[in-house]
């Protein structure tokens, strides 16, 4: 099988930058791109708070600033992946990240999902959830993922 378009959910997680590696090779073995997607999951109640960024010490928006912040954070993922041969687009959703990641791969006609995984067990997993498993369960495209070996 070859993969032409590969989708990296990125939660700026050691996880998820071990994902984009391994994503990097498989799309230079495939000539394939890369979609870094970063989902902003923050509760409608919070989108129109204000936040005082260090940087700037001026209020803004806090679904802005989250939004800015992830853009850039992508931006640097991308820079990265391109400066080792690889081509990535970088995405921003607000919403259920599990909802989100499975939407855009079906509108992106993504032929491979690869995402990082904490590997929480136990009473962490049970509070806090995998994203991962949780994709795994529900995509209808291939989904591989990888623990970051530490």
């Amino acid at each position: 099988m070859s993969w032409k378009t590969i989708l990296v959910p990125h939660d700026f997680s050691s996880s998820a930058n071990h994902a984009a590696a391994l994503a990097r090779d498989e799309a230079k073995v495939h000539g394939a791109k890369i979609l870094l997607l970063h989902v902003i999951d923050i509760p409608p109640s919070f989108e129109t708070t204000s936040v005082i960024p260090p940087e700037t010490g001026a209020p803004i928006n806090a679904k802005d600033y989250a939004v800015a912040t992830a853009e850039k954070h992508l931006e640097d993922i991308a820079a990265r992946l391109a400066k080792d041969g690889a081509t990535a687009t970088t995405f921003i959703r607000v919403g259920n990240p599990v909802d989100q990641i499975n939407i855009f791969a079906g509108e992106n006609n993504v032929d491979l999902i690869i995402m990082g995984t904490h590997g929480r067990s136990g009473l962490q997993h049970l509070l806090v959830g995998s994203v991962a498993e949780r994709i795994v369960r529900t995509s209808v495209k291939p989904v591989l993922t990888i623990r970051h070996p530490t």
